[in-house]
């Protein structure tokens, strides 16, 4: 069973991406068109107040939240660390540190919302030192499929973005109340369908605009930061998994770097 299950997913994972290459095309297109990519995002951000430094716990851990998707999870990552673990691993060689991982695999902005304002996330969340942050690539790729043309995609990519807006400012806000001080890093997205081709150059225009959408919601809030991804990932599909979308161990390794440099 386990060997067919491999020979489905390596038949299968292939043809899923360029389906949903194709579509982002079609959708960045008509986006394109229409100037959509091109709206504003509402009010200017009030001024961003002065970071400050990451709060240790009494018992002198630093302990490390994670929430998001499977890009939080570390899926893909051959090593099983993901960029989690990487990190947490640089902060051990400094002291006492501890991570919870609270990722799953396929979880929308309105479902990472719902787990950041439980009670149980929330404790954790005023005492951790550190919260990391992935969500929206699920938001984007899944509203890919709702739509046979480009124009119905497009109003289905235009709707969920409205709508993961929202939700990522309730994200941060949640986890800013709980706890006032420790650094909060929220990944931007990448493109795994990048390319030189002028598919690749609209999808991911489409991609840039859901980045900007991250970077000014987050000057929003004090102590929050945008880790960048695009780049890691622009022409470089060695840096992805075998499924052809999630990042390797290396890839991972990169992206612990870019949140170390700003913790």
């Amino acid at each position: 069973m386990a060997r067919g299950l491999s020979r489905f997913w390596l038949w299968t994972a292939p043809l899923s991406v360029g389906i949903a290459a194709a579509i982002l095309f079609g959708t960045g297109l008509v986006l394109a068109l229409r100037g959509a990519t091109g709206q504003p995002l509402g009010a200017p951000p009030p001024a961003k107040p002065a970071a400050s430094a990451a709060p240790l716990a009494r018992d002198g851990v630093f302990r490390i939240l994670v929430v998001g998707d499977s890009l939080a999870r570390g899926t893909g990552d051959e090593t099983g660390k993901g960029f989690g673990v990487n990190v947490l691993e640089a902060f051990r060689k400094k002291g006492k540190a501890e991570i919870t991982n609270l990722a799953v695999n396929g979880l929308e902005s309105p479902e990472v919302l719902a787990l950041v304002e439980s009670v149980n996330v929330r404790a954790l969340a005023t005492g951790a030192s550190l919260i990391l942050v992935s969500v929206g690539g699920n938001d984007l790729s899944h509203s890919l499929t709702r739509g046979a043309a480009p124009t119905d995609v497009a109003d289905a990519v235009a709707a969920s973005r409205a709508t993961y807006a929202q939700n990522l400012r309730a994200i941060l806000a949640a986890l800013r109340e709980a706890n006032p001080t420790a650094r909060i890093c929220v990944l931007g997205l990448y493109d795994p369908f990048g390319g030189e081709k002028a598919s690749g150059r609209v999808g991911a225009s489409v991609i840039l605009q859901w980045n900007t959408l991250i970077a000014e919601t987050a000057l929003s809030f004090p102590n929050v930061v945008v880790i960048p991804t695009f780049d890691l990932f622009q022409d470089r599909p060695d840096r992805l998994s075998a499924d052809h979308y999630h990042p390797d161990g290396n890839a991972y390794e990169e992206i612990a770097r870019r949140i170390l440099q700003v913790t």
